[in-house]
């Protein structure tokens, strides 16, 4: 169905247990979410709740109730400190946390029901570059990426959703100003700020290849874009980024706070390209 009219907004599994109580303690002690409830008395349904992520329980008795055996995947932020916490906690993790094929960081639980819990974040292999000397070799030079050599990065990095160079084109158009980390074999990371050039900038697409990180090129990249920022725009500017939560301290280091200070929403306007639709169709997240 695509006329607009409907979307789907959320889905939460529900599990058959043995115990609603004791799964909801379960849940909340064990694998960390913070909010749980139960319904009835004695209790035959119940829930717990992690931010918007939730999942529901049913009492299941008797000689044809499931033994466990399902799956449900929760996409998460943090995934190396939430796998220590449940490690901890005493969890049954039966599949150890590693980089999957299908790109996702992730790890399984068996939970006292037996019913199967898939941790994942999305992301590269982030242990394959722990321990990396930094880079020597590599210029940070104050100019914005050609389309194709920024196409090639979103390659690289996983991000290219759509291999029109035009529409790179206009991006970059789009921007103040950039820099490029130009190595022996190319340009390896670019970064970029848009804004209105008088109150607000926003920090763009900072990437480096993955056989490079962990080596200090994206540390320059953000360090020489501020700097242009301080010497080019005008005092009392406001500067923004979107970036996943396990990269937050990355950015703390320059002096960017996240959501306890300034609230940010934003809207994704999806649609087939060209679309005359496109407009009028988005999902706020």
């Amino acid at each position: 169905m695509d006329d607009g009219r409907v979307s789907l907004r959320s889905s939460e599994p529900i599990f058959p247990v043995a115990d609603v109580v004791a799964t909801v303690r379960y849940y909340r002690e064990v694998l960390g979410f913070q909010e749980g409830w139960t319904w009835g008395q004695p209790p035959d349904f119940g829930g717990v709740r992690w931010g918007k992520v939730g999942a529901m329980f049913a009492l299941q008795s008797g000689p044809e109730a499931p033994a466990g055996g399902q799956w449900h995947s929760f996409f998460v932020e943090g995934i190396d400190a939430l796998h220590d916490f449940h490690r901890r906690n005493g969890a049954t993790i039966c599949s150890p946390l590693e980089m999957k094929p299908w790109g996702l960081r992730e790890y399984t639980v068996r939970d006292l029901n037996g019913h199967f819990l898939r941790f994942g974040q999305r992301g590269l292999d982030r242990s394959a570059t722990a321990g990396r000397g930094s880079a020597t070799g590599v210029a940070i030079v104050e100019r914005l990426p050609t389309p194709e050599e920024l196409q090639g990065l979103f390659r690289a990095v996983g991000w290219a959703r759509d291999e029109r160079t035009d529409r790179t084109a206009q991006a970059l158009a789009g921007a103040r100003f950039g820099v490029v980390a130009v190595g022996d074999e190319g340009v390896i990371g670019s970064g970029m700020v848009l804004g209105d050039g008088a109150t607000f900038a926003y920090l763009k697409d900072v990437i480096v290849r993955p056989e490079w990180q962990g080596r200090g090129i994206g540390t320059r990249i953000v360090g020489a874009l501020l700097a242009i920022v301080r010497r080019l725009e005008p005092r009392d500017l406001l500067v923004t980024l979107f970036t996943g939560q396990h990269l937050a301290e990355f950015y703390e280091r320059f002096g960017f706070a996240g959501p306890e200070r300034l609230y940010g929403m934003s809207l994704m306007i999806e649609g087939r390209p060209g679309d005359p639709d496109d407009a009028a169709k988005g999902e706020a997240r």
